[in-house]
């Protein structure tokens, strides 16, 4: 049996630096893939990007190793085992993958050491393994200097590699330093490879060749796999690049969006049909509110009076269906001193980060509602006396024409002028004259019923819609009227005296025009007037 042969290896120079170049790059895209990380939330993309890290920071660790054997030269054919490559591919994925959890969240030294000392168990198992897969006429064995020293750099290495990716999960790094860091961590994890192939001796009893036939082939393998790896860790940073740049515009845009919603004069919220999740200072300040913890959490129908909870849920049902935003509605708001405002209201279906929200924008309008009624008051009621004017008192005619009354009752109109108001004006001024019109509008609600009405058309003209009476009770309130106009008013130390001539007109079966049933009333109150005044008469 011929002797064992102590095989002396040597290494390709260019695939060596070629598997410290890859080491390197990978380090660099795992370093930029971990500032990343960093800077998203959890969601898929974060996810997506974890993975990528994984992929990228293992997949440059295998290839610098597969390269460093592959710049072996050991003068005889070298096969591999499939399966045994497959496993040390997929260990420093695990292993790497493991790192990046680890980064993602806070921990302590100590959990940082053990992260390390995993990291490094496992690019050994890679090495050792990946060594196993050889398939040629020698056997391997280890020195075991050189082990020792290999398990330690591996494991001191793994940790200061794991200390450079906490270092620099900061994205704000320079980027100088980031390539610092890579090279750093490159040459770290080459360290691992090259200190265990010091530590590897090959035996072998057959001959060797004074030029091993793989060489050419080992170099083109290891070209093509340095090639492959550089293209998909470049695909990675470019992806990532274009991820971040895309990030930057979409931050931006939600930047400038939360700041026209924080300086928004119009008060904007977000709840998750009900449980408010976000409030600006615009809406802090409608609810009276002094922080925003004051309002999100709480149901946003706390805030809302309870006549409106209907309709609301209504409204984010139909929301919800149709996936669109319902119009504009005025509700009543409750603040949290307890004062009532008007607001309107819009809402509107958001989605935050993959969940259904609704987003609504109000505005107080109560002293809109405040103006809407001063001119609905000024179109339809008289200024001086406060009762309604010829327009409401048309439009109540009119209505109070379409329902018939109940039987044995009727619909009536009285006209009423007052006797002597002119001397009044005359003797006293109008300034006195205004004053006697009040009291005797006063004087007049006094003698009706609540839901009758009186209004003033005009100068001394006054007018009344009775509904739903007898004509008994027409006549009671006509002697009431005369009665209460007879008694003398006091206005400033003065004793006013005033008589009232009243024109009746009742609605028949064909009369429903309220303009006919006023005229009939006038012309029955100049009838009382001719009939010496002070008296009431009904139009025949």
């Amino acid at each position: 049996m011929e002797d064992t042969i102590h095989i002396h290896s040597e290494h390709n120079l260019l695939l060596v630096i070629l598997s410290i170049f890859i080491a390197i790059f990978s380090s660099y895209t795992a370093l930029y893939l971990n500032s990343r990380l960093e800077s998203l939330e959890k969601c898929i993309v974060k996810k997506y990007w974890f993975v990528a890290a994984s992929i990228s920071m293992g997949s440059g660790i295998w290839a610098m190793h597969f390269i460093g054997i592959l710049a072996l030269e050991l003068k005889m054919v070298v096969n591999y085992n499939p399966f045994l490559v497959l496993v040390s591919m997929i260990l420093p994925v695990i292993t790497s993958s493991l790192a990046f959890f680890m980064l993602s969240r806070e921990v302590n030294k100590k959990l940082l050491v053990l992260g390390g000392t995993v990291l490094g168990i496992g690019i050994l198992l890679m090495h050792y393994i990946g060594m196993e897969a050889m398939i040629m006429n020698a056997d391997i064995r280890y020195d075991p200097f050189w082990l020792s020293l290999s398990i330690l750099i591996a494991i001191l290495a793994t940790n200061l590699a794991v200390q450079i990716l906490m270092a620099f999960k900061d994205k704000r790094k320079k980027i100088w330093l980031r390539f610092l860091a890579a090279y750093i961590l490159g040459i770290t994890i080459s360290s691992v490879h090259y200190a265990g192939m010091k530590a590897t001796i090959f035996l072998t009893e057959f001959d060797l060749h004074q030029k091993n036939p793989q060489d050419s082939e080992n170099i083109a393998l290891a070209i093509s796999i340095g090639i492959t790896i550089f293209f998909i860790q470049l695909f990675i940073y470019i992806s990532l690049y274009m991820d971040q740049q895309t990030s930057m515009k979409i931050k931006e845009s939600e930047e400038r969006y939360r700041q026209l919603v924080e300086l928004s004069p119009i008060a904007i919220g977000i709840h998750k049909y009900g449980e408010v999740t976000y409030i600006n200072p615009a809406g802090m300040k409608l609810l009276g509110a002094n922080a925003a913890e004051d309002v999100i959490g709480k149901n946003i129908l706390t805030f809302i009076l309870p006549d409106y909870h209907d309709t609301i849920k209504k409204r984010w049902k139909i929301m919800n269906q149709n996936n669109k935003h319902v119009a504009f509605l005025e509700e009543k708001m409750l603040r949290l001193d307890n004062q009532i405002v008007d607001i309107e209201i819009l809402a509107l279906p958001t989605m935050i980060n993959g969940k259904e929200y609704v987003q609504i924008l109000f505005q107080d309008i109560t002293e809109r509602k405040k103006m809407e009624e001063m001119i609905h008051r000024l179109a339809y009621h008289d200024t001086l006396t406060g009762l309604p004017n010829r327009r409401l008192f048309e439009e109540r005619l009119h209505k109070s024409l379409l329902v018939e009354p109940s039987d044995f009752k009727v619909t009536a109109v009285m006209f009423i002028d007052l006797d002597g108001f002119k001397q009044v004006n005359d003797i006293y001024g109008h300034d006195t004259g205004d004053i006697l019109l009040i009291n005797v509008s006063k004087r007049l609600k006094n003698c009706v019923r609540e839901n009758d009405t009186v209004a003033r058309l005009s100068g001394d003209e006054f007018t009344i819609l009775l509904t739903d009476i007898t004509e008994s009770d027409v006549v009671h309130i006509a002697k009431k009227i005369i009665k209460a106009l007879g008694t003398n008013f006091k206005i400033n130390d003065d004793n006013i005296y005033v008589t009232p001539s009243i024109g009746i007109s009742l609605c028949s079966d064909h009369e429903k025009h309220g303009k006919s049933l006023i005229k009939k009333a006038d012309i029955a109150m100049y009838q009382a007037k001719q009939l010496g005044k002070n008296n009431y008469q009904f139009y025949r």
